[in-house]
C-alpha cells in the first residue's frame, strides 16, 4: 500500500479518503521509512494537496494523538496559526492570554520554530512557562486556571516522524503550517488561526468544518500575514453555524491605525517575551499592543464573549489595562512549575 501511495503522489495522481488516511497510519505503525514519509511529505506538497487529501490526514492525526480530556463545561478554543509569511511578534501567543483572562477556556498549542525566529513554544519558555508536561498536567491547568500549553510534539507521536523536512531543509510542508493547528489534541472546537497564504483560507476553512469545529476566524493578512493585520487589508473566513462567511477588514473599522512591518516586527525568542510583558504590563501602547487588541477581538468574538469585532477591540483593552492579562500569564508559569515537568 505504502509504495502505491508514493507512486501515486510522485506521478502527480491524487489520493482517495482511504490512502490519505492509510498513509498516516503507516507512518504511525512504523511502516514507513524515513525516506518514504519524506517523499511523502515533499511529493503532496509538489503536487499540491486537495481538500479530501488535507482533510483525511488531519482526521488521522486526529486519531493517532495522545487525547487531552479536561472536565470543563465549556468549549475550548486554540490561537495557534500556521506561522509564515511575513514574520511579526508572537501575537497569537499572547492572544491566548487575552482571551483566557476573559473567561475563555484556552488550549494554546504550538511548537518550536522550523523556519521563523521563535515559534510559541519559544516564547513561552523565554516567559517562564514549562512546556514539557504531561497529559495530567495539561488537563488539571485547563481546569484550574482555564488555560495550558500543549507542545505538539509530546502529543502528536506522527508529527514527529516528520519534522525533517520543515527542520533540516526549511521545506513548508502542509503538516506544520496547515494541518498541525487543525489538530489540537483537545478537540478543541473553537479556533483564531492566521494563515499565511490567502488561497488557503477555503481550504483550512472546510477542513475545520469536517473536523467538527463550531466558531473559527481564518485570518490572512495581505502580503503574507498570518493575523488580522495592522498594516492594511485582513481577508477573513469566519465560520459560524456550519455556514463560512468570507469578508475584508481594515484596521480603521475598528478605530485602529495602521502600522509598518517593523512596527511589530519578531526577534529572538527573549526579544519577543519581553514584548509581550510590555503590552501587558502597559509600558508599550503603540502598535505591539494595538496587533494583540486587534487578534484578541477576533478570539473573544469567536468564544461568544462579545458580539462584534468592535466591542472586542474595547474589551480586550479593559483586560490588558485592568492588568488581568498579565495576571493569567503569571498564574500560567507558577502553574507549569508546580507541576513535573517531563525530560527534554
Amino acid at each position: 500500500m505504502v509504495n502505491d501511495i508514493l507512486q501515486k503522489l510522485n506521478t502527480g495522481m491524487e489520493l482517495s479518503k482511504e490512502e490519505a488516511y492509510g498513509a498516516i497510519k503507516a507512518i504511525h505503525g512504523n511502516e514507513m521509512t524515513d525516506a518514504q514519509i519524506m517523499n511523502f511529505q515533499v511529493s503532496l506538497l509538489m503536487k499540491g494537496p486537495t481538500l479530501t487529501e488535507i482533510a483525511a490526514i488531519a482526521q488521522a492525526m486526529r486519531d493517532f494523538c495522545i487525547p487531552i480530556t479536561p472536565k470543563v463545561d465549556s468549549e475550548l478554543m486554540d490561537t495557534c496559526g500556521t506561522g509564515g509569511g511575513l514574520s511579526t511578534f508572537n501575537i497569537s501567543t499572547a492572544v491566548a492570554f487575552v482571551a483566557a483572562a476573559a473567561g475563555i477556556k484556552v488550549a494554546k498549542s504550538g511548537s518550536k520554530s522550523s523556519i521563523n525566529h521563535a515559534g510559541s513554544a519559544d516564547v513561552l519558555e523565554a516567559l517562564g512557562i514549562q512546556i514539557h508536561q504531561s497529559r495530567h498536567a495539561v488537563e488539571n491547568m485547563i481546569e484550574e486556571i482555564g488555560i495550558s500549553f500543549l507542545y505538539a510534539p509530546l502529543f502528536h507521536p506522527v508529527m514527529q516522524k516528520m519534522i525533517h523536512p520543515e527542520k533540516d531543509f526549511g521545506i513548508k510542508t502542509i503538516f506544520y503550517t496547515i494541518i498541525g493547528p487543525l489538530i489540537n489534541p483537545a478537540q478543541a472546537t473553537l479556533h483564531l488561526m492566521g494563515v499565511y497564504k490567502a488561497d488557503l483560507l477555503e481550504k483550512v476553512s472546510q477542513v475545520a468544518l469536517s473536523l467538527g469545529y463550531t466558531k473559527a476566524l481564518f485570518a490572512h493578512g495581505e502580503g503574507g500575514m498570518d493575523e488580522i493585520s495592522l498594516i492594511g487589508k485582513t481577508t477573513i473566513h469566519e465560520l459560524k453555524d456550519g455556514m463560512i462567511h468570507d469578508y475584508e477588514l481594515y484596521p480603521e473599522d475598528l478605530g485602529l491605525k495602521r502600522c509598518k512591518l517593523n512596527d511589530i516586527a519578531t526577534g529572538t525568542p527573549e526579544a519577543n517575551a519581553m514584548m509581550i510583558r510590555d503590552v501587558f504590563s502597559g509600558k508599550n501602547k503603540g502598535p505591539r499592543r494595538q496587533a494583540v487588541v486587534l487578534n484578541a477581538a477576533g478570539a473573544l468574538m469567536v468564544g461568544g464573549i462579545v458580539k462584534d469585532l468592535k466591542e472586542g477591540v474595547t474589551l480586550s483593552n479593559d483586560i490588558i489595562d485592568s492588568g488581568l492579562a498579565q495576571d493569567k500569564l503569571n498564574q500560567l508559569i507558577e502553574a507549569s512549575h508546580s507541576y513535573q515537568s517531563l525530560s527534554k
